[in-house]
């Protein structure tokens, strides 16, 4: 599996696109994540409809987790192939030079992956905290459909309609991510850790892009003026996105309906 580690070249664009595929499922989550803000209603239904395509979310887990494996393998391959090359002098000449994200990229990487596994066994599996992990909601399709509809006369009509084929509608029942969230991020040692945790997240990205296009061969005073920028507000946008949810729920400005 590991062989094209013989080959320097396949290695770095390697290391590049499986570094491509996690960021953009890392966007995809932030972006998921965010619904929080827009309430019980869409966020629930967010979770519920990712649970009903049960297979093709473990088939994307997977192609995750073999991407992060070849991320992570190839990353340290390339760092100690550079080692190599500089020679042990080099290296200790230009350590002062390194900036402190590039010295700990192998650290910060290796504490998001236990981070990843603790966000995994807590929100995904419900081991860590069981007793917030199996709350259910009550909702009916009537209501969902409604909360949804872009004009409110429509939804009338519809929910008139509805009402009148079946006068009692059909109760379902779906996990409370919401009510998970919330009750697991009001406990002030939970919401740091977390916190800490997408700064570090944050940190990575921000040199991963700008040492991944450094990789590829793009760099250079035409290119790097542009890539170090947009590199650290990249950064600060997944960082900060994901930070801001259990702050928000902190100060209380989301789920105090709760």
């Amino acid at each position: 599996m590991f062989k094209y580690l013989n080959h320097l070249v396949i290695s770095k664009f390697v290391m590049a696109f499986s570094g491509a595929y996690l960021l953009l499922f890392i966007t995809g989550h932030l972006i998921g994540n965010l619904q929080l803000f827009m309430g019980r209603e869409p966020f629930n239904a967010y979770a519920n409809f990712l649970q009903s395509i049960g297979e093709v979310l473990w088939a994307e887990r997977i192609v995750l987790i073999i991407a992060a494996i070849l991320h992570i393998i190839t990353s340290i391959y390339l760092k100690l192939h550079n080692y190599k090359l500089r020679g042990e002098k080099y290296a200790v000449r230009k350590y002062v030079k390194a900036g402190l994200n590039s010295r700990t990229m192998i650290w910060t990487g290796l504490m998001i992956l236990a981070f990843v596994i603790f966000h995994l066994l807590h929100f995904t599996f419900g081991v860590i905290d069981s007793k917030n992990y199996n709350y259910q909601e009550l909702y009916t399709k009537n209501a969902y459909a409604i909360s949804f509809a872009g004009d409110i006369e429509q939804a009338n009509q519809q929910s008139m309609s509805m009402e009148a084929l079946n006068p009692e509608p059909i109760v379902y029942e779906r996990h409370d991510v919401y009510k998970m969230v919330i009750m697991d991020f009001r406990n002030p040692w939970v919401s740091l850790f977390y916190m800490i945790a997408v700064a570090l997240l944050g940190v990575h990205i921000s040199h991963s892009l700008q040492s991944a296009f450094q990789t590829l061969g793009i760099s250079g005073p035409r290119f790097t003026r542009f890539i170090r920028p947009a590199s650290i507000v990249y950064g600060f946008f997944i960082g900060g996105g994901f930070l801001i949810i259990p702050l928000s729920v902190l100060l209380g400005l989301i789920g105090g309906n709760i």
